[in-house]
């Protein structure tokens, strides 16, 4: 009887040298397969996890095709896609001045390919990239617990990690949330909660406030230049970026509150599906900016009627990433809550002479 003779695996050095890195040449969708399928194998049956749709995709990354690839770094072998890491170009504030970079995340490599060295020859990538275009750093958020992600970055010579970033939460549908979590401890949390939780949102007057318009761009970069004041690290917007943060094929959602002609505040948010035990609709804001003069009151009722909107879009919670720019005395007022975990802010460093704040005032988006 014949014998077939065992087909010898190639070695990881062997196995990194078949794979091709190159820019993804895929769509929002292949993008968004990939992403969510990794993850879920990782992470699924540990922790809750955004599902990054193909709407999400494109608004932040693909602009139906439009957008600069630069930055979309892909690992293929034989054709396939075996990894990403993705970033988008964007002004970054570091110390009084602002410089170009990037805001990355999105980092995956299929788990079968993992131990090959994929991972850092994405990152290599990315690097080189940027040196090429003179950008000198990328801002990114490892989330809290995510130990693979933390391990691979705080290996790497060219990433800092620095702080830790909680979150706002408000809940508006307990129950919901008590079904869909992984741990028991959060289920008894919630249930626990229920009668605690303050609902009165949904009484706040609409007079004034309104969807935005791209009329209102001016006003409202003028509130996002206040907004950042406090800020020696993070986000920082052009007038054609925050255009796109604010309105974009109905993916983000921002309301704006005008008093005498002129707009005063502004709410931006978005929804995303989370998947745990089971699913449900996650409503995270993005940005929270309002003009010196206006009340509290008022700055708590844009906030309160964005808050119904995001009830109307079928979100079951809210998650907004506290930091400098985030009066807590408005979020207590209005039923918001200090939740633990968030992520820990990151910056890769493309070269070696960046020099970061000593003391870092993070402004950072939820990704």
């Amino acid at each position: 009887m014949a014998t077939t003779q065992p087909t010898s695996r190639p070695s990881p050095r062997e196995s990194c040298s078949m794979v091709e890195i190159r820019t993804f040449d895929g769509d929002a969708e292949e993008a968004s397969r990939f992403v969510n399928g990794v993850w879920q194998a990782t992470y699924g049956q540990e922790l809750s996890l955004a599902t990054w749709d193909a709407r999400f995709l494109d608004w932040l990354l693909f602009r139906q095709g439009q957008a600069d690839r630069g930055y979309l770094v892909a690992a293929y072998a034989g054709g396939t896609l075996v990894g990403t890491l993705f970033a988008e170009p964007a002004r970054i504030r570091l110390g009084h001045r602002e410089v170009d970079g990037s805001y990355a995340s999105w980092n995956s490599v299929a788990p079968g390919h993992r131990g090959q060295g994929i991972g850092h020859k994405l990152a290599e990538e990315l690097f080189r990239r940027h040196r090429e275009r003179g950008a000198h750093l990328t801002l990114s958020c490892v989330a809290s617990g995510t130990a693979l992600a933390q391990r691979f970055w705080g290996r790497s010579s060219n990433a800092r990690l620095l702080n830790d970033l909680g979150l706002w939460m408000h809940v508006f549908d307990p129950k919901a949330l008590a079904r869909w979590s992984l741990h028991a401890s959060e289920r008894a949390l919630f249930t626990l909660a229920r009668p605690l939780l303050r609902q009165g949102f949904h009484h706040a007057s609409t007079e004034g406030i309104r969807p935005y318009r791209p009329a209102d761009l001016p006003a409202c970069m003028a509130l996002v230049q206040r907004m950042m004041a406090p800020v020696n690290l993070g986000y920082a917007y052009t007038p054609g970026r925050l255009a796109h943060q604010l309105q974009y094929r109905n993916v983000p959602r921002t309301f704006v509150l005008e008093r005498g002609g002129e707009v005063r505040g502004l709410v931006n948010y978005y929804t995303l599906r989370m998947k745990a035990r089971g699913e449900l609709t996650a409503a995270v804001v993005d940005l929270l900016a309002f003009d010196e003069h206006l009340p509290t009151a008022e700055r708590q009722r844009l906030l309160q009627v964005a808050m119904q909107d995001m009830v109307h879009q079928g979100a079951s919670c809210a998650a907004l990433l506290r930091g400098p720019c985030i009066p807590a005395h408005l979020m207590w007022r209005s039923g918001w809550l200090p939740w633990p975990g968030g992520a820990k802010v990151t910056c890769l460093l493309p070269t070696a002479d960046v020099e970061l704040p000593t003391s870092p005032r993070v402004f950072t988006h939820l990704r």
